[in-house]
């Protein structure tokens, strides 16, 4: 019982440490103290290679990545942003969904600054075929924070525009 509460105590010490750090800075500091502290590696999900081959690689290549799909293609719209963004997420980094916050907050260290990410999203939803689906929402109002999954003809769609 004394181990779990050390390792429990140790473990609140890390998140500790690394709470103020960037995002991707915070993943990689906790794997490593969680290395040293117990000798073994923190299940961390690796960003992976998206189909059409555009390397995501750890650190600040996150943003190298997206960067990368911007010089293949610059989307005319608010819309296309708003979708290429979500692709990043989705597929380059290999996450299940996507919520508005995230992909607006990634458009935003580029330089892209969209009026309304949830406007520009349905723009997607409301396509024929839909380009993006909503899978989620957490509250009742609104302005809940929706999430968010792009359908296989948006995935489609900007592998297309990324040839």
């Amino acid at each position: 019982m004394a181990d779990i509460k050390e390792a429990k105590k140790l473990l609140d010490e890390i998140n500790a440490a690394v709470a103020s750090y960037d995002a991707i800075l915070k993943e990689q500091a906790r794997d490593i103290l969680i290395k040293q502290a117990f000798g073994v590696d923190a299940k961390t999900p690796k960003l992976t290679e998206s189909p059409k081959g555009v390397a995501a690689e750890r650190g600040t290549a996150g943003q190298t990545a997206f960067h990368q799909l911007v010089e293949k293609w610059t989307p005319e719209t608010q819309a296309e942003w708003a979708l290429l963004g979500a692709y990043f997420f989705q597929v380059v980094a290999g996450n299940d969904s996507v919520s508005a916050l995230q992909v607006n907050k990634e458009l935003k260290q580029h330089g892209q600054t969209l009026a309304n990410i949830t406007v520009s999203l349905e723009e997607n939803i409301n396509q024929n075929p839909a380009l993006v689906r909503q899978i989620g929402k957490s509250g009742k109002a609104k302005q809940a924070r929706k999430k968010y999954v792009l359908t296989t003809a948006g995935i489609k769609f900007v592998e297309d525009k990324l040839k």
